[in-house]
């Protein structure tokens, strides 16, 4: 004689949405978070122009 399947109950929850939160940063550097999640951190000795180069691309 064949056994009848076994089902088990199932709850579907809501997924839990954490915010990372941003390491702070050492004295001397700033940082900057995209709007796409992305963060750069640099620091007092930032070539002005290799950063400018660097946020145009991930914008």
């Amino acid at each position: 004689m064949a056994s009848l399947p076994v089902f088990a109950e199932v709850q579907v929850a809501e997924p839990v949405v954490r915010t990372p939160q941003p390491a702070p940063c050492p004295p001397g550097f700033i940082q900057i978070e995209l709007p796409g999640g992305v963060r750069v951190s640099v620091d007092v000795a930032v070539d002005a122009g290799a950063l400018a180069w660097v946020l145009s691309v991930l914008r």
